[in-house]
This record gives structure tokens, sequence and C-alpha cells, in this order.
């Protein structure tokens, strides 16, 4: 159901409207029959139904109008908070059920859930809970681009949306009271789900502030070879080295944070846990090994059966299961690690959607 219409004063909305306005605003429109549907001219009429948020609705819907779709109170629910959020910045002009119109024809060429318009630019958010189709988005996202607006979009589903610049599909879920956009990706590595961090989603509103600041950038450590890493290994013990003294310690898995960043998500590989290849997990073992050798009192067994400290030789770790994993940390700049090659997991990672800081 839509929040704005037209009326002889131009468009008005009801999104933030208290009681008082939406009487007053019911009460002329039922002496004048000043309020017309953007969709297709037709009067509409305000309902205020007990437990849903004040709309317009269609007094009768003619022929060939498609704006009553059947929005759920859900779908409503997240367009007037979109709407809502986008408006307290106070920066943006924004409209619900925006419609643009072919100056010929007068055709509807799209028509988005909330238009956010400031100077030249202008974001499109649209709100699909249902049957979310990938090639109906990316259709409808070539008519906003053609007329300028970047669109995007929020689902309900996790499924494999492919990753791209031209199409922004981020899913949605409600926790309790709040609604999160979830900024992990089908392609992320299980035990990248499995370890998420506060980085790996954000609150909507919050989103929504940071898309319309400018915040939210496509891969923008994929060329940034200066970028500083918090790299961590995560290691078991295995005995003693018989020529040093020192622990030795089996690596299993690497973290990887972008330095300042705790809004981007987490590197993460698992490498007995994941059919998907890293170049990275030896470089990282190597340097964060390397980085801290001469502090710790740790060693590891080398790929040639000795230890990493003394040389001794070492028997085969074995892994011990279900113990948690302790960790060695250091700093890694991203040009001192291999470039990410086409299928690896860290390609994937770097080539995101991220909210900056």
């Amino acid at each position: 159901m839509p929040f704005s219409a037209l009326s002889p004063d131009g468009p008005v909305s009801l999104l933030g409207a208290d009681i008082t306005t939406v009487e007053n605003m019911r009460r002329r429109n039922r002496e004048e029959a000043c309020f017309t549907a953007k969709c297709c001219g037709a009067p509409m009429v305000i309902r205020t139904a007990q437990g849903k948020l004040p709309h317009f609705a269609h007094k009768s819907v003619p022929v060939g109008c498609d704006g009553e779709r059947g929005e759920s109170p859900e779908h409503r629910r997240l367009k007037a908070l979109i709407a809502k959020e986008a408006e307290s910045t106070y920066e943006w002009d924004v409209e619900t059920e925006a419609v643009e119109r072919d100056a010929e024809t007068q055709k509807v060429l799209w028509r988005a859930d909330v238009l956010a318009a400031k100077r030249k630019a202008a974001v499109a958010f649209e709100v699909q809970l249902s049957q979310a189709d990938f090639d109906d988005m990316r259709r409808r996202q070539g008519r906003y681009k053609a007329s300028g607006v970047r669109g995007l979009w929020f689902v309900r589903t996790k499924k494999g949306f492919p990753l791209s610049h031209e199409l922004p599909v981020f899913p949605v879920e409600t926790v309790g009271d709040s609604d999160w956009v979830v900024m992990m990706t089908p392609w992320d590595p299980p035990d990248m789900w499995a370890n998420a961090n506060d980085g790996d989603r954000i609150e909507l509103t919050e989103f929504v502030r940071a898309a319309l600041a400018g915040q939210l950038k496509w891969a923008p450590f994929e060329n940034a070879p200066d970028t500083w890493l918090h790299a961590y290994v995560g290691y078991d013990p295995g005995g003693v080295c018989p020529g040093c003294g020192r622990t030795v310690v089996k690596h299993r898995r690497v973290r990887a944070r972008i330095a300042g960043q705790p809004t981007h998500p987490d590197f993460s590989f698992t490498s007995h846990l994941y059919r998907r290849r890293s170049n990275w997990y030896m470089p990282l073992v190597t340097a964060v090994w390397d980085a801290v050798r001469s502090d710790a009192d740790k060693t590891m067994r080398s790929i040639h059966g000795t230890c990493c400290w003394c040389s001794a030789p070492l028997e085969p770790i074995e892994a011990i299961q279900g113990l948690k994993a302790t960790w060695l940390a250091a700093n890694v700049q991203l040009k001192d690690l291999p470039k990410p090659k086409f299928g690896t997991v860290e390609r994937d990672w770097l080539r995101r959607w991220a909210v900056l800081v």
C-alpha cells in the first residue's frame, strides 16, 4: 500500500505524520477528493486500520493499474523504516512509491519503494521479501541506470545471488526488534559464517545512513596494496621440541581483519573444512610466524619434518579434535600476500560490498 499520493499542492506523504495531521488530511480529502494515485491518477482514500501504518489506497482500482500490489505488512514496515531514516538525514528529498514515466507515452518506466534524491544523485531502495528473482532485478536495475538512479536491493533470502558492482543485493533479517543487513555472502566459507562478528551485519537504519553518506563501497581494498591486515593463526599444541624445549604447535586456520575497518567482514579459512582453495593460507601462516617467532615460546614443524626454531627432527603432529584453537597474531600488508586469483576465497572476500567507517 502506498504512503504517498499526489495533490493540487504537490506530492504528500503519510510517513511520520501524527494522528492530528492524518485526520486533517482525511477530512480535506473527503471534502475535496484532492488526493490521487501516482501510478494512474485515480482517486485515493486514507486508511488507518488498527495495528497498521496510515496509508493511501485506491478508492477503486482502474483496469490495467498495478499500483495495488498487495504488499505485505512486513514490506510496508521496512519501506517506512527506510524512508524515515533517509528523511532523518535532512539532506535528501525522500519519496515513497516514486514513479518515472516515459515523456511521450506516459508509460511507467519504474516504480521505487523509496527514492532519495539530492542534486544530481538519486538512490532507489527496493524491498523484495518473496520470490526475489535475479533476472527481474537485473532488468529493473537497468531501467534505474538509464534514468541515472542507483538501485539498492534488500531480500529475505540468503541464496547465492552473484556478487556484482552493477546489482547490489543485500539479505535482511529481523532479530527481535531490530532489522539487520547481512554483509556476509553465500560464497563465504562456512567458518566465516560460523565466526561472524559485528562487522558481518549492520542495522538497517545504520546501513541506509551509510549508503546515503557514500560509505557503501564496492571492493574498496582490492587495489589497495598498502592496506594493513590484522592477521591471526589458530593453532593446536602438539608436544615439546626435544632440541629447544619450545611448545610445538600445529596451525589449522587463519583469519585476517582490515585494520581500522570494524564494519568489513573478516577473512577466515580452515583448510581441512572447505573444498575451495586459498593461496593466502600458508603465506599468512609464514608472515605471522616470522613476525612473532623471536618473542614466542612456540615453534612449528616445517615441511621437512624439523623444528622451525632449532631444526631438530620432529614427529608428525596429530590434530586434536574438539580443542579450541589459540592464536598467534601479527600485522601484514596486502602487498606481501599473493595476488588473489579467480576462484579463491580471498578474491571473493575482497570483491564485495562493504560499509567503511
